[in-house]
């Protein structure tokens, strides 16, 4: 099947060549009302990112790319973010710090699990939990494929490289809390949106209308031939609209029925709607096989 550039940058709106679509009852903002480029401040590292403009007062959310201020060799080049994948470990680390020093963050507090496209959600909650898995692929949360805190000074980094990161942000108490989630094909299945709104609702206190979601680039459904045995747990779990020209996902879609059927209000959706696969500033496991991966990251600022 022929691919189709994905040429139509919005958040909301979806424009995949042949399978130009709206996806229903999502915010529909221009992608300067709900994201921005962002500037690393490292001069050294260079680069931009993602800034996600719509995050609540004191909560920072931020999506990378792979291009300009990393130090990766191919075929990892060049900013790789995760140790897993077969890069130099030097290179990775090094990556890290010059991505959190960019984001005026100590490298040493960021806070990976250990993604394994399940459906667990685990709370941070704990100062001796925080730079776990910083500087190693190794880290106390394993399995897992979404973190959950209120804490301040504790950046939650996962890494992706076509599986759809979903941040979440919201109030507790009057605190600020955040979410960030590894939404893959088998993930979104086990229910990882889900567990990660409940997690916020139940194990931090949020409200639940204060919920808003940043859903950042991702694999679309112009790319993610699955072939129509694969797509019956998905149309079951989520319904016929994830489903595009009968063999297609649409990660984003799925993402978003969950959010909506957790309570997460229709309007405090924000689809950042670039496809990794058509883009070369992205990671792409489907486009390149052995590659890096990008990140999404968000903190609670004191």
């Amino acid at each position: 099947m022929a691919r189709h550039k994905n040429t139509n940058i919005y958040a909301g709106v979806r424009g995949h060549g042949s399978f130009k679509q709206t996806v229903p009852g999502i915010a529909r903002f221009g992608v300067l009302e709900a994201y921005r480029k962002y500037s690393l401040r490292d001069k050294e590292a260079g680069g931009t990112l993602w800034d996600f403009a719509k995050a609540p007062p004191g909560v920072k959310i931020f999506f990378s790319n792979r291009r300009k201020f990393g130090v990766s060799k191919s075929p990892y080049n060049s900013m790789n973010l995760g140790f897993h994948v077969g890069d130099d470990p030097a290179a990775v680390d090094r990556n890290r710090m010059r991505f959190a020093r960019g984001l005026g963050l100590d490298p040493s507090r960021l806070t990976c699990p250990r993604q394994r496209h399940t459906g667990i959600v685990s709370v941070l909650d704990r100062e001796e939990q925080v730079g776990s898995g910083a500087h190693t692929d190794e880290s106390v949360f394993d399995p897992c494929d979404g973190l959950v805190t209120t804490m301040e000074n504790a950046p939650i980094l996962l890494h992706f490289a076509d599986c759809l990161p979903v941040v979440l942000a919201g109030r507790a108490g009057g605190k600020p809390a955040i979410g960030v989630l590894h939404a893959g094909r088998q993930g979104l299945e086990e229910g990882v949106v889900a567990n990660g709104v409940k997690a916020m609702v139940e194990n931090l206190g949020v409200e639940r209308g204060s919920i808003v979601a940043a859903l950042g680039p991702a694999i679309a459904p112009c790319c993610y031939e699955v072939g129509e045995m694969k797509t019956h747990g998905f149309r079951k779990r989520f319904g016929g609209d994830v489903v595009v020209d009968g063999a297609n996902l649409d990660l984003a879609a799925a993402a978003i029925a969950d959010l909506k059927a957790s309570g997460v209000i229709a309007e405090r959706i924000h689809l950042l709607d670039i496809c990794t696969s058509c883009s070369d500033d992205f990671y792409s496991y489907r486009r390149e096989g052995v590659t890096g991966r990008h990140g999404a990251i968000a903190w609670i600022s004191k």
